[in-house]
């Protein structure tokens, strides 16, 4: 397997009132095609700092990162966000759907920004297996946070990015369906050849996992 993703001397610190906070220390990861990662620690250890840092969404105070032979961090925000649309995928807890386009509209954003159209045969299956094809026409705020997290989930594999990081991604759903999520990530990336990386507290989750990547006080160990 190739490597997709590099950290090298990674850094990250937070300015305080009270002194600088060094949430990242010097974090050195090769991150290889196809290989589902779970990203552990205790809570503040600095794992969705590392998530952020990764993925482009936080830009790190030192260090490089390289997705797919591209220095991430030397691209503009502008340049950065189509990099990331294209090539990433992303499941927060928080969901991040657009309140004023229904359920369909919120799963195709991705494509429809990159001007391209989605496979309607994936887009079926994909939603059937969320539970969430009988609902494509309601909005946001007609759905439960476990109906919102699961139209994130549908928006980020829908677009088959190369890179899925997702932030606890079944937090918020009961466990059969935070399981068939589970097996739904983990099938679409062995079947695109996605590599997933997963930070969770989960005990189950960080099971499932073909490596974990530990981080305690910004350290890492990547077994």
């Amino acid at each position: 397997m190739s490597t997709i993703l590099q950290a090298r001397e990674l850094c990250k610190t937070y300015k305080t009132s009270s002194g600088d906070v060094p949430a990242l220390k010097n974090v050195n990861l090769d991150l290889e095609e196809g290989v589902f990662y779970a990203i552990t620690g205790r809570s503040g250890s600095g794992k969705s700092t590392l998530l952020h840092a990764l993925s482009g969404l936080d830009r790190p105070t030192g260090g490089r990162v390289t997705v797919d032979g591209t220095d991430l961090y030397s691209y503009s925000d502008d340049r950065m966000s189509a990099f990331r649309r294209r090539t990433m995928g992303f499941i927060f807890q928080q969901y991040n759907l657009l309140e004023d386009y229904n359920v369909k509209a919120n799963i195709c954003m991705p494509l429809t920004l990159d001007g391209r159209r989605p496979d309607e045969a994936f887009f079926e299956e994909i939603t059937q297996a969320l539970g969430i094809h009988g609902k494509l026409r309601k909005y946001p705020v007609e759905l439960s946070g476990g109906e919102q997290q699961r139209v994130a989930i549908a928006r980020c594999v829908l677009a088959k990015p190369k890179l899925i990081f997702a932030d606890e991604p079944t937090g918020n759903l009961d466990k059969r369906t935070g399981d068939e999520t589970m097996a739904l990530l983990t099938s679409c990336a062995a079947k695109y050849g996605q590599t997933l990386i997963v930070v969770t507290h989960n005990p189950e989750i960080v099971s499932m996992a073909d490596k974990v990547i530990s981080i305690e006080d910004g350290v890492v160990t990547q077994g």
